[in-house]
């Protein structure tokens, strides 16, 4: 208990030696404190005042800016940007070659079969001219 009464006089005893200031020194501190802030206040709302004149006088005039040289830069862009679409849109070349060899030998592969039937039809139609010359010879 003895050391929680010597914190709390400690705590008393902070502002021991400070000297007490009067009311009228602390009125006219905290006065002239008040006067600084309204011409801070003033000022800023002169600053604020000009800056909003002048962002009406930028709205009021038309600055004109030529812009050909940004258009021609935007429509270089454009066409450079379409022409690697349609690049990217193509089919690549092995894709090509692929589809060209895949029709080649699937056209090798009809003839070769047609070529094959009618070398049968020949070989069957030769087979029977051949038996029956043979039994005509035979006769």
């Amino acid at each position: 208990m003895d050391d929680n009464s010597n914190k709390s006089n400690r705590r008393r005893n902070k502002f021991t030696g400070k000297e007490d200031i009067s009311r009228e020194t602390v009125d006219s501190i905290l006065s002239s404190q008040i006067d600084r802030l309204r011409e801070i206040s003033r000022t800023n709302d002169e600053t604020a005042n000009q800056v909003r004149e002048s962002v009406n006088i930028l709205y009021e005039k038309r600055i004109p800016i030529d812009t050909t040289k940004f258009e021609q830069l935007n429509h270089s862009f454009i066409n450079e940007m379409e022409t690697k679409l349609r690049k990217v849109k193509q089919p690549s070349k092995g894709l090509k070659w692929y589809l060209v060899m895949w029709v080649i030998t699937l056209a090798s592969a009809f003839l070769a079969g047609y070529f094959i039937h009618k070398q049968r039809e020949w070989k069957d139609k030769a087979t029977y001219w051949h038996q029956q010359y043979e039994k005509e010879r035979e006769t």
